[in-house]
């Protein structure tokens, strides 16, 4: 038997050899995107499981909660950073006074004030998840992420939503 060989036989392996290489190397690619976009920060209906909002984020990222003090009438913002064995911690709060259920707890953080707002830095308090009765529209609780703010009170006012961070 003979074997011929055709300089055109390139036509034949060349395709063959491309379609293996991508089958080889789709499924590495796929899961190096899947690694980084599997952590997310997931709010929902704490009876119904429902997603109110989602948003991917990577470990130490952080984003903050602000919203308007129900009694006080003053701004309040939360700032919260992903740590994978931790879950959601909470590393700073600042709002412009004191008012009902806000305070500083000894050994929880530093406290510091300037002429506008009073501020609690280096809280690092891991809560895993947390449960927050989402506000009314006047309250405003909004999520601040990358420059980009997504308004729970307007989604789902009234909720009781579990706040955490899924793999």
């Amino acid at each position: 038997m003979k074997i011929y060989k055709s300089r055109h036989s390139y036509r034949l392996w060349v395709p063959g050899l491309l379609l293996l290489l991508f089958v080889w190397l789709a499924p590495q690619r796929a899961g190096a995107l899947s690694q980084k976009s599997t952590t997310q920060l997931v709010v929902s209906n704490f009876s119904t499981a429902e997603i109110i909002a989602i948003l991917p984020v990577s470990a130490g990222e952080k984003f903050t909660i602000r919203y308007i003090h129900s009694v006080d009438k003053t701004p309040i913002f939360e700032e919260f950073r992903l740590d994978l064995k931790q879950g959601l911690v909470l590393e700073k709060t600042w709002f412009t006074m004191f008012g009902a259920g806000l305070g500083h707890w000894p050994g929880h953080g530093d406290l510091s004030q300037d002429k506008e707002w009073i501020t609690i830095d280096n809280i690092e308090q891991p809560l895993g998840s947390f449960i927050l009765r989402i506000g009314a529209l006047s309250v405003g609780h909004t999520i601040i992420y990358h420059n980009r703010e997504i308004n729970l009170s307007r989604r789902a006012p009234g909720v009781r939503a579990l706040v955490e961070f899924r793999r």
